[in-house]
């Protein structure tokens, strides 16, 4: 069931680009104060997902020291 979850759920990449693409739209000088406000909270949600999604990875993360274990980074 966690692979289903995994295909769901947006990867980095695909969240970084949405964010591009956000930015772009609000930076439309035809846009509108409404769909300013909707693509401002969309761009917050995107960055708080991949805040979480960078701070799994940070905790995932090992290293081989010099002794050649593996510790957390």
């Amino acid at each position: 069931m966690s692979d289903e979850l995994e295909k769901k759920e947006p990867g980095l990449e695909e969240r970084f680009a949405k964010i591009d693409a956000i930015l772009d739209a609000m930076e439309d000088e035809n846009v509108t104060l409404d769909r300013s406000f909707a693509l401002y909270k969309e761009g917050l949600e995107q960055i708080k997902a991949a805040g979480q999604s960078l701070d799994t990875i940070e905790k995932a993360m090992l290293v081989l020291n010099q002794d050649g274990k593996l510790e957390e980074f």
